[in-house]
């Protein structure tokens, strides 16, 4: 093998292009559990989890990598400089990939309302620092076999966008990839190009629609659970009114006859009523209890009304816009909560809320 891979070696490029696809496993497990748990990302005392502490199993997928370290290592001729920037380059490019699908914000369906640019944001730092290590092992791989990184770049972008964003940049990557290389390395075999960047792409494209279905398909049995137990509550507050309601206006019928004849029953009665009515009470309290899904941004101004009333400076960041759907009910509950912690024993004169995908974070004085 010559010092810098050779620009028709072809067999290598095909190998490393139908198993780096499978990289995206990586990535689909992520947007799974990223949209499940809205605070996976959060200790159980309350401070934020360390990164490598949420690395799942299939980051194996980067040893894929090992393909161009081994040719970069294997190389008899080249420089022991140029060989030691190339293999760290590599290897720097698998743990910044590690770290990026680790810590960024994934999910199948993002929040609504969003343009290109902000789809991009929470990326794009990640996409430049590993850019700039695909860069450093360039050269010791003649630029050739850094072929070899373009699934994870589409990778990140397909699950960090919406589907048509993430579709149509991870094309338009894969082309750009096909043009450069037929301006600057003419004497490619631009078939396997194509043909690899095609597959690639294909695989990452088809895994992010399964998410994508899947996460579609989990939030329409959640909408049909809500459904059904609505209805169930719904019996239940019947059944229970119709009950209550019933023995309440007997009782006070009972209570009526008796005021004149007999006072001392009609206080009975009247002290049953009593009773009767606040047990009813208590039971319709914690049937609506169950009924009542809070809503994330509705919550937010209730905070905020709460907190001017109780004359406690309230400063919000974050927009309830900004989380994506299936974390909204379950940040909604731990504002609320964390409202009513201050309110009753916090005795705080200002107090800071911060929401963002994943976490709501309250802090008083």
């Amino acid at each position: 093998m010559p010092g810098r891979a050779s620009p028709d070696d072809g067999a290598p490029l095909t190998a490393g292009f139908a198993v780096s696809a499978l990289s995206t496993n990586s990535t689909r497990a992520a947007a799974a559990t990223s949209t499940a748990d809205a605070a996976g990302t959060v200790a159980a005392d309350g401070r934020p989890r360390l990164w490598y502490r949420q690395i799942r199993l299939d980051a194996v997928w980067t040893a894929i990598l090992l393909v161009p370290l081994f040719f970069v290592i294997r190389s008899d001729d080249m420089p022991v400089l140029l060989k030691t920037v190339g293999a760290a380059g590599i290897l720097g490019f698998a743990g910044l990939y590690i770290w990026a699908t680790t810590t960024m914000p994934i999910w199948p369906v993002p929040p609504t309302k969003m343009s290109i640019l902000d789809e991009l944001r929470p990326i794009a730092g990640r996409l430049i620092l590993l850019t700039a290590m695909a860069a450093v092992s360039g050269p010791s791989l003649n630029w050739w076999y850094e072929i070899f990184y373009l699934p994870y770049f589409c990778a990140i972008i397909l699950y960090a966008t919406t589907l048509r964003v993430g579709l149509t940049l991870s094309g338009g990557l894969c082309l750009l990839t096909v043009v450069v290389f037929a301006l600057f390395a003419p004497g490619a075999n631009l078939t396997w190009l194509a043909t690899g960047c095609t597959f690639s792409s294909a695989s990452i494209a088809l895994s992010r629609i399964g998410a994508d279905v899947q996460e579609r398909r989990q939030v329409k049995e959640r909408e049909l659970a809500a459904a059904t137990e609505r209805e169930e509550i719904g019996r239940d507050v019947h059944d229970l009114l119709g009950h209550s309601l019933t023995v309440l206006t007997l009782k006070a019928e009972v209570a009526h006859r008796l005021v004149r004849r007999s006072p001392e029953a009609a206080e009975r009665e009247l002290a049953e009523i009593v009773e009767l009515s606040r047990a009813a009470l208590a039971d319709v309290r914690a049937t609506v209890t169950r009924l009542r899904v809070p809503d994330l941004a509705g919550q937010m101004e209730a905070s905020r009304t709460a907190f001017a009333a109780a004359d406690i400076a309230a400063a919000f960041t974050g927009r309830a816009g900004d989380v994506p759907l299936p974390q909204r009910e379950l940040l909604a509950w731990a504002l609320r909560e964390a409202t009513t912690n201050v309110l009753r024993h916090a005795g705080a004169a200002r107090v800071n809320v911060e929401l963002a995908p994943g976490r709501v974070r309250v802090q008083d004085d």
